[in-house]
Formats: C-alpha cells, structure tokens, sequence
C-alpha cells in the first residue's frame, strides 16, 4: 500500500510539472520540445530528479514517464490534448496544448506554486526555457542537445542528418542570436 501511495504521489507532482511547463508558454508545443525543455529543467535543478529520468534514445534524451504523463493522465484529466504526428513528420512526436480546464487549472497551480519559495526558481526556469527553446527548430534544439549532451547521440537515428546538417542549422542559430561565432565554430568543428 505504501508503494503505491508513494507512486501516486510522484505521478502528480510529475503532472504538476508538466502542467506549468505547459502553461509557461500559451502555446502549442511538440513533443520533442517539451520533453527537451524538461530535460534542460532536469539537468539544472536537483528537485526535478525525482519525478523523471532521461535515457539514450531515438530522438536524444528521452522520458517515459512524460510521454506516459501526456498521453495517459491520471490526475489531471483533460487538461491538455495530444495530436500525433502527421505520418510524414519522423521528427516532432506531434503537438500538446493545454484546453480550456487546463488554462484554468495552470492558472490555480502557479497561483499556489508562486507561494512556495522553493517553486519560484523552477517557475522562472520554466518560463525562460520555454520562450528560449520553443523558437528553435527541432533540428536546431537537437542540433545544441547533441553537441552539449554528447552521450545522448547514442542510440540516435536522427544525429547523422543533424551532422549533415550542421552547418546550416549553425548559421541560422548564429542568424536568431541564439549562439556567438565562437560557438558556431566550435558546433562545425565537432564531429
């Protein structure tokens, strides 16, 4: 009975999380980047740890439990709407956006989060992750990902297009601002 209070309890936190992720940004966001997004909040605060873990995959670092969390709810129950990729689309993992009720209870959750000065920072990190990240495409976002997290390659079946297409990818992140021509020849110069 105690393990299944305790997982309950991860479960929600875990919704919770993805929840304010979600509402960081009134805005649809693909998979990849959500998960992605996630995976900067993970690395970078100790709390988060404790709700998800990333592994080696397909598409880079990847979590189980926020695909399991977006496509099956438990707590938060229609609060957002996943749509699968269209077949063409290998890359995305479709799209999730908050609904109505989500709106809502987004706006309940940060109210109460706001309070808890322990939330704040995540709060923060949330919102500048998102307005960040959600600008770039999927092959940038993975492009920075791969040269950042080298050991997320691994088990990648898209890393050789990215490298492929590195260069490209480089001047456009370099042409939005997001990195100086010292990090662009770092990125061509990587294998």
């Amino acid at each position: 009975m105690q393990q299944r209070t305790v997982s309950d309890t991860r479960t929600r936190a875990l919704e919770h999380l993805i929840l304010l992720l979600l509402g960081a940004r009134n805005k649809k966001i693909s998979m990849l980047h959500l998960e992605k997004e996630a995976f900067f909040l993970w690395n970078f605060h100790p709390d988060i740890k404790n709700f998800m873990k990333f592994i080696s995959h397909y598409r880079g670092p990847y979590s189980e439990e926020i695909d399991q969390v977006i496509r099956n709810p438990f707590h938060l129950i229609n609060c957002w709407h996943y749509s699968p990729p269209d077949p063409a689309d290998k890359l995305t993992g479709g799209f999730v956006e908050l609904t109505p009720h989500g709106r809502d209870e987004y706006e309940r959750l940060y109210k109460a989060s706001s309070a808890n000065p322990q939330m704040s920072p995540i709060l923060a990190a949330m919102k500048m992750v998102r307005e960040l990240y959600d600008k770039l495409t999927p092959e940038e976002l993975l492009l920075l990902i791969y040269d950042t997290y080298p050991e997320y390659r691994e088990k990648s079946n898209v890393y050789y297009g990215i490298q492929k297409s590195k260069k490209r990818l480089a001047e456009n992140l370099v042409r939005k601002g997001y990195i100086d021509n010292e990090r662009y020849e770092n990125l061509i110069a990587s294998s």
